[in-house]
């Protein structure tokens, strides 16, 4: 590995970095025949472990979002809580800081607090014996005995390698409470023509996502118009087609039940939701009159790029204290610099009274927080004006404005120091802009106020308005010189209510 160039401190970070790998592949377990052998494994983290040096070099790169060591991540492919961890499953291609056509693997992390991650030994790789091209998203579910299982997609290198020549959908079981080593099961759970499912299911069918009501076990797919199997017993080993459910569209999709509704996330683009009730029964998703909408507003309605797709590739857990954690695949970075992706801040998810999804940033990222800087007040009129010792690339700001008589109002964020280049979040009396992205959020009461929370990580930005009732996640690249910040009012003024502003420590 070629760490020359480095300075003290990021060579120190990846020796330490390295250590910690070679411990992880000397514990990651192997497991049957038909699985990725520990030489397959070693592989692996060998080639992430060469691209580390380059990944440490690009500055824009997120510093207290996780992330793997190097390469290219995307989807959360699936995400549980056990034994007092949080653990969370992720596309990664250890070969590449490209999409992995051909080895799109199982990353595998864990955490105590949602907020620093210890990486864990690959959780899935490819069986090049089997004929296994990548092994695709799904999600993390428990059995009747309360043992985490990966549920996924087996995606075939040839039409000889599966039932028909289709995907198909696979399981491993944990052997261990760490979750370190996975066996998969001896063959696939659902297949095209087999148990009920469809000879002619869509060759694109993925995503399993796992869900469970009036005492029974579901999973639903992407790509065959909300296909619905059921398990036949509490291991969660036999499966049968029962029937389709309404709504489920676009890639990952997520059905749970949260606070007396059920949810539908989809990653559609952009990526989107709906609420309502479920029938185990008639196997019906019913979505309440009018409820749902986009999830998150990303790059706005139309994707600027392969790849850019804001957030997106989501999955959820249910921790110890029964919130709904929600956790997504950033994306929209440049290609070329040794890494690519990393996931979104953890969000807090709950229903309001008008079934509208609510999401905010987990409270435990406070522990990052440095000194903050507090604004009490401040009236603008017909400028821009910079707050003293307001910068930085790696921020958290929280903000509420009072429109005033202005016709746009708003922040600017990793400003030049006249104010001309900057990321802009403005409101026009009618709309929000966040860096480009329109929001349909209206200003609120009568004094017609906006509330901001907003984090900056490099090149990462998620904003949350309005109290989480819209969220946008964008992936910008300013210039690395400009670090401040500055509020401005346009056709009249603006009251800047109170911001604080805290620098954020990094994760790494």
């Amino acid at each position: 590995m070629d760490v020359q160039g480095l300075d003290v401190i990021e060579k120190v970070v990846i020796f330490v970095w390295s250590v910690a790998m070679s411990a992880v592949v000397a514990s990651s377990a192997v497991g049957q025949d038909q699985d990725a052998s520990k030489k397959q494994h070693e592989k692996a983290w060998a080639a992430v472990e060469a691209a580390a040096a380059k990944a440490a070099k690009d500055p824009t790169r997120p510093v207290y979002h996780f992330r793997p060591p190097a390469q290219w991540m995307n989807d959360i492919c699936g995400a549980v809580f056990h034994k007092g961890w949080y653990h969370i499953f992720y596309q990664l291609n250890p070969f590449s800081d490209g999409w992995g056509t051909e080895t799109s693997s199982w990353g595998h992390a864990r955490s105590k607090d949602l907020v620093r991650w210890e990486h864990l030994p690959i959780a899935l790789l490819p069986m090049a014996k089997r004929g296994e091209r990548r092994c695709n998203s799904g999600c993390v579910a428990k059995n009747g005995d309360g043992t985490p299982m990966i549920f996924y997609t087996f995606v075939p290198k040839s039409p000889k390698a599966t039932r028909l020549g289709k995907r198909e959908q696979w399981a491993a079981i944990a052997t261990d409470d760490e979750l370190r080593g996975w066996r998969r099961l001896k063959g696939p759970l659902m297949a095209a023509g087999a148990g009920g499912v469809p000879a002619d299911v869509n060759g694109g069918w993925s995503d399993p996502f796992v869900f469970a009501s009036g005492g029974r076990t579901f999973v639903t797919f992407k790509s065959c118009n909300g296909l619905v199997c059921e398990a036949q017993n509490k291991a969660l080993t036999e499966w049968k087609c029962i029937g389709r459910m309404d709504g489920v569209s676009g890639e990952c999709p997520n059905f749970f039940r949260l606070g007396g509704r059920w949810v539908l996330l989809r990653s559609t683009y952009p990526p989107s939701y709906r609420t309502g009730k479920f029938d185990p029964e008639k196997v019906a998703f019913v979505r309440a009159p009018g409820a749902g909408g986009t999830l998150d507003y990303v790059y706005g309605p139309e994707s600027p790029g392969p790849n850019h797709r804001g957030f997106y590739g989501t999955n959820v857990l249910f921790d110890d204290r029964g919130r709904c954690v929600l956790f997504g695949w950033v994306s929209g970075f440049k290609s070329g610099r040794g890494w690519n992706g990393c996931m979104s801040l953890p969000r807090i998810v709950t229903v309001d009274k008008d079934d509208n999804l609510i999401q905010t940033p987990a409270p435990e990222l406070a522990k990052l927080r440095g000194k903050p800087l507090t604004v009490k007040k401040m009236v603008v009129k017909d400028e821009s004006r910079l707050i003293a010792g307001a910068a930085g690339d790696a921020i958290e700001i929280v903000a509420e404005f009072e429109a005033g008589a202005a016709e746009a109002f708003g922040l600017k964020l990793r400003c030049c120091d006249d104010g001309t280049k900057a990321l802009v979040i403005r409101h026009d009396g009618k709309k929000l802009n966040v860096s480009g992205t329109d929001v349909p959020a209206a200003l609120e009461g009568e004094r017609k106020k906006l509330k901001l929370h907003v984090f900056l990580d490099k090149s990462v930005m998620e904003a949350f308005i309005g109290g989480g009732r819209y969220t946008v996640t964008r992936v910008n690249y300013p210039r690395q010189g400009d670090l401040k910040v500055a509020v401005f009012a346009e056709g009249g003024d603006a009251t800047l209510k109170s911001m604080t502003l805290w620098p954020m420590k990094g994760i790494w």
